[in-house]
């Protein structure tokens, strides 16, 4: 009887336990669903409000009158041998280079633009057959008076001077920065209009610009000039810098 009574009195505590331990687990399971609610919640909040963003472009000119000159002039020489060619070019070149010192062109002021020695073929016959060879030198000059532009041109043809490419009229490299400058100010400031502009016909508040990228462009006008009269009459007229920029602008 006794050994009956143990064994109910296990099977009780056994039971018991068990019970203990299910409340426990239900416990522990409705605390894990709450801390997982909880952090759902969380993650479920509203996302932050879009950028909201008005792109615009704005260009700046700036005008100036350019103060250097480079001109490219040089000799061309044709001979039956390439010694002859090469001699005669180099005898001219050398009175281009004196009469252009005698006008006022530093020695630094000339480097060389390119020199060529060819030989000259007769292609109607066959094979084609070696006629002589030309030489060319051709040099840059800077002319530091713009003004004298026509002069330089005129000595130089009558020293020898046979070939004239071109002439361009630029500014220095610091004068340069100043115009740019300019430029970039006014092309923002144009950005800057647009973009007013555009959120006050839209009736919103512009916050400030995000991101400016600019693209630049150099340009002097058309060269106009005549090869006539005693002085070749040069007109440079005006150098043209222009800044284009593309602005973003945040408004709310």
């Amino acid at each position: 009887m006794n050994g009956e009574k143990k064994l109910y009195w296990l099977i009780a505590v056994v039971i018991i336990a068990l019970v203990v331990a299910n409340v426990f687990l239900v416990y522990r399971t409705g605390i894990c669903g709450k801390q997982s609610l909880t952090y759902t919640n969380t993650a479920s909040k509203e996302p932050s409000e879009e950028v909201k963003k008005i792109i615009v472009s704005g260009t700046g000119y700036t005008y100036a009158r350019p103060d250097l000159a480079l001109l490219t002039v040089g000799v061309r020489t044709e001979s039956k041998n390439a010694q002859d060619a090469q001699q005669q070019n180099a005898d001219k070149m050398k009175s281009v280079m004196d009469a252009l010192k005698a006008n006022g062109i530093a020695e630094g002021d000339v480097k060389t633009s390119s020199y060529r020695l060819e030989p000259v073929m007769r292609y109607d016959e066959k094979p084609p057959v070696l006629i002589g060879y030309i030489a060319e030198n051709v040099v840059q000059v800077t002319i530091k008076d713009v003004t004298k532009s026509g002069k330089i041109i005129d000595v130089s043809v009558s020293a020898g001077a046979n070939v004239v490419q071109s002439i361009q009229f630029t500014t220095t490299n610091e004068r340069l920065d100043e115009l740019r400058n300019s430029a970039i100010a006014d092309a923002i400031q144009d950005a800057r209009q647009k973009a007013e502009n555009i959120a006050r016909s839209l009736g919103v508040e512009l916050i400030g610009p995000a991101e400016v990228s600019l693209t630049a462009g150099y340009e002097p006008r058309p060269l106009v000039y005549e090869l006539k009269g005693a002085e070749t009459p040069i007109l440079p007229g005006e150098l043209e810098l222009s800044i284009s920029v593309q602005a973003t602008y945040t408004f709310k």
